[in-house]
């Protein structure tokens, strides 16, 4: 009897003192209460783990779930932020979030990222489509077309051991995976759960097939950015909370289930202990049951009690149970709220900061233009009064020339504020570009190669045919000085595009865009690409990166945009180029049903 106290007192002991280990201490407190809410970012498109439920419109997923079980229990105010993978990376990287909801470990990476302790293990494979036999293990991948979504640790796995291959990179595993089933890619690299997801959820499973063993298993994990060992802290003791009281293993069962042959195997392993514990019950019970009968009553009474008392305390802990319920979802509403109150108001600071510089580049321009419209009428009327041999007239004539290029100053400042007037006729934005194509070609004189992606279909956009062939040859020809070399390629293109409401709150500059089909103008390049601390300044009236520029070119590129209500969206990534897209609002465009 002793042994047995003295093992259950050494058992508490343990466990009294592993439990801190979980709790925050009061340094870690205080920072949560300092910092207040953590903004998390992740991939929109990552399921089962992290991704916006298609039917719900919510993000969801095994690592949010996670993550706001942890952020309830520790008492801090979590939020989230969808992109995709590398804006993600770059997002922590930079200070513009604190935490990164799901990464791979690897030695590259952890010269950028401090990681937690591993969260879920997930294998990735090669993926090709079904006829194919050529490709069954890494070896085979040589010189060979791959998709691979950007940023992704594949690039870096390749690249380890030596495989030289055609990169084909997508935003998301689900682009990648119809690049192999349209043929754009030889085979895919990703995540299993993930393509598996996309096969059974797009019916691809006749089309597309994996191939070999699991390449490497990916130690997921949440990552800070390096040096903030404060909040790693944080979310590894949350995670340990996780894993210690079960919540992990129950978010695991709910997305990913239990294989019925398990759950079998649990079950049998008691029929044996039971049927003899029974058959010894009845043995016992049929020797002395003369000697029990008053036993048997009073074991009867104190039954009907337990039993009274069972049935409250199933009622306690289901009514427990719907309160918990409840406040996770209040949590998640809340959360939901905050992240879109937080767009907002970025997106409101953002307009008004635009809204009050275009007011005053439109009222300089027009009282610029009142003054200088007198300067070159008293010049004019000066160069009448003298001579043409006169050395003044000399002067003037160049004075006047310097008069012409301010007006054409003046001029860029009021596209910039969308002020400047313009026609406003029904256009064929696929027709203007095929008619400007040859003069496009006259931008590049340094051979660039362009290729134009223009469709048969007829894109009516209302606006102006001059402003808009001027946005075309802006963005060509900073198109083409952004070439690395002399035959760089780029590429025009126009084509119909349906955003719906998460993707037109996505496009940032310009107008405010609604859910729908737009006319999409887009210019790709294979340039060094935008610094990302420098893609928040490029439509800046004054701001340019060039030894000789004005930066207005942009500014104003940006006002004709905004005056035709338009928008635009930069996607750049160093070193492999810039792409920039014009959205324009279709005349008379039907809406998806």
């Amino acid at each position: 009897m002793k042994k047995s106290v003295a093992i259950l007192a050494a058992l508490l002991y343990c466990a009294s003192a592993a439990w801190p280990e979980t709790k925050l201490n009061a340094a870690e407190r205080a920072w949560l209460a300092e910092k207040g809410e953590i903004l998390f970012v992740g991939q929109t498109a990552y399921p089962p783990f992290e991704f916006l439920h298609p039917r719900h419109g919510e993000y969801t997923g095994m690592a949010i779930e996670l993550i706001r079980w942890i952020a309830t229990e520790l008492g801090f105010p979590a939020v989230f932020e969808p992109m995709s993978f590398a804006e993600a990376q770059e997002a922590v990287v930079s200070g513009r979030a604190d935490a990164i909801t799901g990464i791979f470990r690897s030695e590259e990476r952890e010269r950028r990222f401090t990681f937690s302790a591993e969260v879920f293990s997930v294998p990735a494979s090669i993926f090709v489509k079904r006829e194919r036999t050529d490709i069954v293990e890494l070896s085979d991948l040589e010189g060979k077309r791959v998709a691979v979504q950007r940023g992704d640790y594949a690039i870096e796995f390749l690249r380890e051991y030596g495989i030289n291959v055609d990169f084909r990179y997508t935003d998301n595993f689900s682009s990648a995976l119809n690049a192999v089933v349209q043929g754009e890619a030889d085979a895919l690299i990703g995540d299993e759960q993930i393509v598996l997801y996309y096969i059974y959820d797009g019916r691809l499973t006749g089309a597309v097939k994996k191939t070999g063993e699991a390449l490497y298993i990916g130690s997921d994990c949440m990552a800070v950015a390096l040096g903030n060992d404060m909040l790693i802290n944080i979310l590894d003791k949350g995670l340990a909370r996780a894993r210690d009281s079960g919540t992990l293993a129950t978010i695991y069962e709910k997305w990913l289930g239990v294989a019925y042959s398990a759950q079998a195997g649990s079950s049998s392993a008691w029929v044996l202990p039971l049927s003899l514990a029974l058959g010894a019950a009845l043995i016992l019970a049929a020797a002395v049951s003369f000697w029990t009968l008053q036993l048997r009553r009073l074991v009867r009474l104190k039954t009907d009690e337990l039993s009274k008392l069972n049935a409250a305390l199933k009622t306690s802990n289901q009514n427990l149970t719907a309160a918990n319920a409840q406040l996770v979802r209040d949590m998640e509403e809340r959360s939901r709220f905050e992240e879109e109150r937080r767009r907002l108001e970025t997106r409101m600071i953002k307009a008004q900061s635009y809204e009050s510089m275009a007011l005053m580049a439109g009222g300089i321009a027009h009282d610029f233009n009142n003054l200088l419209t007198a300067i070159v009428g008293g010049m004019n009327v000066a160069l009448l009064s003298m001579g043409e041999q006169s050395e003044a007239a000399g002067y003037l004539n160049r004075s006047l020339e310097v008069a012409k290029q301010a007006g054409e100053l003046a001029r860029r400042m009021l596209e910039f504020s969308g002020l400047n007037i313009f026609a406003n006729e029904k256009l064929n934005l696929s027709e203007l570009v095929r008619e400007a194509a040859m003069v496009l070609r006259s931008l590049s004189p340094n051979g660039a190669h362009i290729e134009f992606q223009l469709p048969e279909e007829a894109l009516f956009v209302q606006g102006d045919a001059v402003q808009l062939r001027q946005v075309l040859a802006n963005l060509v020809a900073n198109a083409v000085e952004a070439a690395p070399d002399t035959q760089a390629a780029l590429t025009v293109a126009v084509r119909r595009e349906y955003l719906n409401t998460e993707a037109a709150k996505r496009v940032k500059y310009g107008a405010s865009l609604e859910g729908g089909s737009y006319a999409l103008l887009e210019v790709r390049d294979k340039g060094i690409g935008i610094a990302p601390e420098n893609r928040d300044k490029i439509f800046n009236p004054f701001y340019t990166t060039k030894k000789n520029g004005r930066g207005l070119g942009l500014a104003a590129l940006l006002g004709i945009v905004k005056a035709h209500k338009g928008a635009i969206n930069v996607e750049s990534e160093e070193p492999h180029g810039t792409a920039i897209r014009v959205y324009l609002p279709l005349l008379d465009s039907p809406q998806p049903n």
